[in-house]
This record gives C-alpha cells, structure tokens and sequence, in this order.
C-alpha cells in the first residue's frame, strides 16, 4: 500500500480523547499504557481500554502508538518485557522508546514489533538517526529544537521523521532535564516531571546583586505551526505531532481538525481562533522557525491565558463596569487581573459584544486591565456535538439467499474484503404468510453502532419461504463481525526489521582492578588550582584543547556536549582525530557514538546517554565503550545491581554540581530582547545565576549557542565512595575550587576530613547533597 505524504499524529490520554482524535481525522494516536509511560499523571490505558482502543481505532484506518518512553530499573525490566508482549499480541502498531536497553531486547525478541524512538532520546542530527536506523528503528521523533536543515539530511537515511507540530514545549532537550528530580525527586525520564521550567526566577551576578526583576525566564509559549505546517513536510518531516497527552478532549478535536485544514488548505480564520481559544501560554513557532529569546517565552505567566475578549472600563464598590469585544455567553470562563494577581469568574447570562456591562464581582479588577476567556462554553458544545456526531461508515454489499430447504447462506463484501455465513438451519415451507422482501431488507440493513452501512442487497429469496427475524439478525450480525475480524487481522502489519548494529565487545577494556579518579575541567580557569599529577584522567572541553597542549604536558580527554549540528560533529572529529594527546572522548549523544565508533579512540559514555539499567549497559559494553558512567538518577542498590551484572568500567559522579538543564534557550535574551543567537560570542551575560521562589541559585552557563543550568548543591559523597572503590567503580569528579580537597578525601577516606570539607563547601553552596545514592526517582 502506498504510503501518504504524512501522518497527523493525535494524543490521547484516555478513550473519550481517541475518540476526539479519530473524529477529527488523525492518522495515528499515541496513548500511554497504565505502566512505564512518561505521562505518569495522565488517565492512560489499561490491557483492557488498550485492546477497546486498538479495534477501535484499527477498524477506521487510525493507527495506534504506544509511549513506553521512560527508563526503566533493573527489577522493573521482568515486567517491562511481559507487558510489550502484551502490547505486541493485542496489535499495537508500534512503540515509542527511551531506555535503549529495553529497546535492545525487544529487537531481539520481538523483531517485528515496530520501535519509534522517544524525543526523550535526544536525537537531533543526522548520525543520531543513523544510529538509530541501523539498531531497528523505522522511526525517530527529533528533538523539537532540530533546525530544517538537519531534517532534510536525516531524510537521506529512509527513517520515518517525527515532528513536533503544536503543544507544550520543553525548554530543555528533552530526555536531558534533571532539575526536577534533582531539586524534589520527580523525574521527567519516569514522566513526574515537577515542571520547574514553569516557575518564576531572579537574574543575579555571582556577587548575589539582583540584575534582572522575577519573571519566568525558563517558561516557554506553547508550539504552534499551522501556517508553517507544509514546511515541516518539506524538509522531510512525515509525522506531524501534537502535544497533549494531558489535554481535553475538545482540544484533541479542534488541534487535529485545524491542522488537517490547513494541510489541505482550508484554514479559516476561525479555525485559528479555536485553536487559541482551546488552550494557548502564547505561540512561538519554534526554533526551527527561528524564534528565540521572547519570541519563544512566556515571560509573565506560565499557564493558559485564553483570549482577550474585553476591558474593564471602570471601578465601583460593587461592581466593574467592562465593555466586550465579542458576544459572551452563559458558562463562559473568564479571567481578570487585580493588584494582588488573577482571579476568574464564570459568566451567568449572554451579554452581548460592544455594549457597556457592569458585573458584580467576588474580587475588583484593575481599572483599564484586560479580560481574556479562558473557557468558551460555545466552542465546546460545538465541538462535544461534532465528537458525538461522527460516524465513521464502509460501504456493505450483502449477497443474501434464503431458499427453501437448504441452509440461509449471506455473503459480504466491504474495501477489499470478503466473508460468508452459513446458518445451521433449514428454510421451511411458511404455514400462513411467507417472509416479504421488505421485511428482509429492512432487518438485513439493520447494522445499528456497527462501522457498516449497507449500500446493496442482492436478494434471493423463494416465495412461501419462512425464517425468523432472528436468525436473519444472527446472518447479518455474524457476517458483520466476520468482516470486523478479518479487517483488525489485515491491520496488524508486522515487519521484521533489520538489526544492523555491529558489536564490537572485542574492543572492550578488561575491567580495571583499581577504582581510578577522572576530573571533568567545565572551565579551563579551574586547571590551575587542582593538582593534576592526583588525576588519573583529565577530561576537557575540546575549545580547550589548545590551550591545555601548550600548557600541560600529557594525554587527555575531550569531553563532548550534548548537542551538535552533523557538520559540527564532523568538524569536531576531525579536529579531535588529528591530535595525538587525545586519549579519548566522553559521549553524550548517541550521534557522538556513531561518529566516532570506527575510530581508533577510547570512547566514554557520559550521563547523557541516561545509562539506567543492565540491559542498556550492557548493550554499550558490546559497542567497545571503554567506559560507562551510570545514571545520577540512580540509588545505591540500583547501582549495585549494575555493577554486579556487567564486565565494565563505570563511573559515577562522586562530586560536584550536576548539570540540570541543557537548552537552546538563554534565560538573558528575555532581558536583552535578542531576536536570535547572533551576539551570544560578544555577550557579557554568559555565567550568572537563576535564583527559584524558594530563593535556592543554579549557576547558568552559555556556551557557544547552548546553555546549561547547574544544580545549586554539589554532590559530596560520604563513606558510600569507599563501597564504590571495593567495586572498582571510577569516581568521577566535576571541577571546582575545592578538587584537591576532595580527591585527598575520597583517596583515604575518613569521617573528620570529611566534615572538615563538607562546612567549606556549605559556605560557599549553602547545602551539599548526596543526590539520588539514598532515595533515587524509582524504589526497588
């Protein structure tokens, strides 16, 4: 079958929302299962809606995608397996995936079960696809901050594209967050992300001078493409995603149904307006259409502001005198602005627009302030109507014989499929009046809820004949659900995918006997004041690599950032290649694995890479990694089940200040009002600080045309490093002032030492923490 030019790609967060979705004219809806789903406080599906849902959907040509798109803990990975079997044999069509060991399994498993890999997977360029696409993947759903010209590379590979259309964005690469687990436990890798993107912050200097007023610096607009949709499809993007797992029904209905208009170009104006109307914080149209700084913000509020519809005019003691530009009706909600912040009201009666109104309120409004509605009571009856309303239909042809003495035969015919129904019963000779044909066809047409309507019957029936009306309704009942069944098995359309990832375990270093230290230098300043002949291994930016040949005198190795365009990536290997000091690189993207996998270098995988479980360890142990660092999302008996199970170096962050956020964003560029990137090498505001409503600092770095955010308290582990010694695990250390100090703690540990340096640190950072050792994002 011929494949179209794209997919409208629909969320569901339970059953009233597929329908919603269906309704509207999706292609495929992704819905979550009742475990190991990233939107862990949305309804979700459980085996019994999941399997309600796939017939549903698969009887009118609507595919449905399962989100298995978190990490999953060793003990979890028994389960995780028993329900995608689940998943397989009931007909979902496909998979979307993070945890690259559970994907790893069920290429070997389940090799004809179709896997999509998660957003959460970081992927935004093309040796990031490519990686994926040789693993099994038929599909990969980039992160939304990939630009257009990396899209129209990753089209080169033959990989379905996965785009980001409409919705909620994140402000940090997806799959890379840890700010919420850091600072309150609730991970975005397990989908209980605590949205602190969404909070409000103060700009400080390092001196703690307040240099920019609180707003919300990290919160940003909603997506919203549909006068950019066909550029998507374009540059090669096939599946067109809208956000809203979380989301209403009506929402569903009115974002899928706007952005198949204007696909096919029939877009009203007032269809752009429900979409605003439905739910907006804002719109930006993205990075990849070149918004940044506020364009892509919502600065003054993180959450759904409506529409403007009104203004208040005046202030009396008991009422407000407002005036609205379009008719308001009964039930409507709308919302106001007071000195002390918003507060909403629902409206009793229809006031109609341009006529001077005064409302009783519980609160007073700002005189002149502006009213938005935030419900149209309207818009969602019309949409509830059209939900309620559709009734999906395929044409029947029904070929019916009742003949006298043998056995009622009815053959059906719809698209492309055929079936037949015998009855075990003979016709017999009618006592008084024989069947009439009016009487047959009316029963026989009667297909009630069912997707069939009937276009023709050829009737063949004897004079004189008699059968019960019930055994016709048995006839067409059975012939209906013949054809159900036979169009749900054509449904299912399993193809074995190719798994075409080379292992190369023979590469793999003999586990080390000792537990080494490696010191990551974020900034090369802090080279200078750590006594480097105590390190085993040196790990620097690679903008720092000339610096440090002219300086120092021995290997080291180049710590690679999260993300990078394919031709940086190239650039950047053929500077790192080139150089004889480069002992190795530090991966955090699979892209960084792909580009370098060939070559003779030790490659170390970084926390980017979410290394969570066995599996996925050991899958990279296979590549030839030279060495593993583990989740920091990880608990102490969680690490140790790792360690036990694998041949491999790891490494684990022992000490310093923990990246939380990697984003495309500058939290300054609201400040500046920049319009793009194009000042960020000049810019003076590129390390500063990001102070929370609960006045707790992160430390805020931009690099080149990245920032990263870093968790206010640094790691600092107790006694538990001397467990990690015995196990040979590598303490990885991130650099700052105090590195010798803590390298000659964690080289002969002892409580004194340690609180000796734990009060200096506390100086400086207000709280040391031992991350997730004691409680981590999952017990078990």
């Amino acid at each position: 079958m011929k494949k179209s030019k794209y997919e409208i790609l629909a969320p569901a967060g339970d059953m009233n929302a597929l329908r919603a979705a269906v309704s509207a004219g999706a292609n495929a809806v992704y819905l979550g299962y009742d475990e190991f789903s990233a939107r862990a406080k949305a309804k979700n599906f459980n085996k019994k809606e999941l399997e309600e849902a796939v017939k549903f959907a698969h009887l009118r040509n609507v595919k449905i995608y399962v989100t298995f798109n978190i990490l999953i803990a060793d003990f979890e990975i028994k389960r995780a397996m028993e329900s995608i079997k689940m998943l397989h044999d009931i007909g979902v069509d496909a998979l979307i995936l993070q945890d690259i060991g559970i994907a790893d399994r069920i290429r070997k498993d389940f090799p004809d079960f179709e896997l999509h890999a998660s957003t959460q997977m970081a992927v935004n360029n093309f040796y990031g696809a490519a990686f994926l696409k040789e693993m099994g993947f038929s599909r990969v759903v980039l992160a939304r901050e990939t630009p257009f010209f990396e899209v129209e590379k990753i089209k080169e590979l033959d990989i379905d594209i996965e785009t980001f259309i409409h919705g909620a964005l994140c402000v940090c690469y997806s799959g890379e967050c840890l700010m919420s687990s850091m600072i309150g436990g609730k991970s975005g890798n397990r989908g209980e992300c605590a949205q602190a993107c969404r909070r409000s912050y103060e700009i400080l200097d390092f001196h703690k001078n307040k240099i920019a007023r609180r707003l919300y610096y990290i919160s940003p607009k909603d997506l919203n493409t549909l006068d950019d949709v066909a550029k998507v499809i374009n540059a090669g993007g096939y599946s067109l995603k809208i956000e809203g797992r979380m989301k209403n029904p009506e929402y569903v209905y009115t974002l899928v149904s706007s952005y198949k208009k204007a696909l096919e170009g029939k877009l009203k104006i007032e269809d752009k307006e429900n979409t605003e109307q439905v739910f907006n914080r804002g719109f930006t149209k993205g990075f990849f259409n070149g918004d940044f700084g506020n364009n892509f913000i919502s600065s003054d509020r993180p959450d759904n502001r409506g529409v403007e519809i009104g203004k208040v005019i005046s202030i009396f003691k008991n009422f407000a005198k407002v005036v609205f530009s379009v008719d308001v009706f009964e039930g409507d909600g709308l919302e106001f602005e007071s000195n002390k912040g918003r507060f909403g009201f629902k409206v009793r009666e229809f006031y109609k627009f341009g006529e001077e109104v005064n409302l009783v309120l519980h609160k007073m409004p700002t005189e002149g302030s502006k009213i938005n509605r935030t419900y149209s009571k309207k818009l969602y009856e019309k949409v509830d109507d059209k939900i309620e309303n559709y009734n999906f239909k395929r044409n029947l042809d029904l070929d019916l014989n009742i003949n006298i003495g043998e056995n009622p035969k009815i053959n059906g015919k719809t698209e492309g499929f055929e079936t037949n129904y015998e009855l075990d019963k003979k016709v017999e000779v009618a006592k008084k009046s024989g069947l009439s044909r009016e009487k047959v066809l009316e029963n026989i047409s009667k297909t009630g809820d069912s997707i069939f309507e009937v276009r023709s019957v050829d009737l063949n029936l004897d004079e004189g004949a008699f059968l019960p009306i019930s055994a016709i309704n048995e006839m067409r009942r059975e012939v209906v659900k013949k054809l159900e069944n036979k169009i749900l098995e054509k449904s299912i359309n399993r193809v074995l995918n190719p798994y075409n990832f080379v292992e190369r375990s023979n590469r793999a270093k003999i586990k080390s006997k000792d537990s080494k230290i490696k010191v990551f230098f974020n900034k090369f300043e802090d080279l200078d004041k750590t006594n480097l002949s105590n390190i085993d291994e040196i790990i620097i930016r690679a903008k720092d690599l000339e610096k440090f040949k002219k300086k120092y005198k021995r290997e080291v190795s180049i710590y690679l950032d999260k993300f990078y365009s394919y031709r940086e990536l190239e650039n950047l290997r053929n500077y790192i290649l080139k150089d004889k000091v480069v002992e190795g690189v530090w991966i955090n993207n699979l892209s960084e694995y792909y580009i370098f996998k060939d070559e003779d270098v030790k490659i170390n995988a970084d926390i980017g890479l979410n290394i969570f479980n066995s599996n996925s360890a050991e899958f990279f142990y296979n590549l030839g990694l030279n060495s593993i660092t583990i989740s920091p999302e990880l608990n102490s008996r969680q690490i140790q089940e790792i360690v036990k199970n694998n041949s491999v170096d790891f490494n684990l962050i022992s000490y310093g200040r923990v990246p939380v956020m990697t984003m495309k964003h500058c939290p300054y560029s609201v400040v500046k009002n920049c319009v793009d990137e194009g000042n960020c090498p000049s810019c003076k505001y590129k390390n500063y600080l990001l102070r929370d409503e609960k006045n707790v600092d992160f430390e805020v770095l931009r690099q080149n045309t990245f920032t990263e955010i870093f968790n206010s308290y640094p790691i600092l582990l107790d006694e538990y490093v001397n467990r990690l010694k015995k196990n040979n695990v590598n303490l990885l250390i991130l650099a700052d002032e105090f590195t010798d100090e803590v390298i000659n703690l964690y080289k002969n540990y002892n409580d004194k030492d340690f609180e000796n340096i734990k009060k200096k640190i506390e100086n400086k950072y207000g709280q040391v923490t031992k991350g997730h050792i004691n409680r981590g994002i999952v017990s078990g």
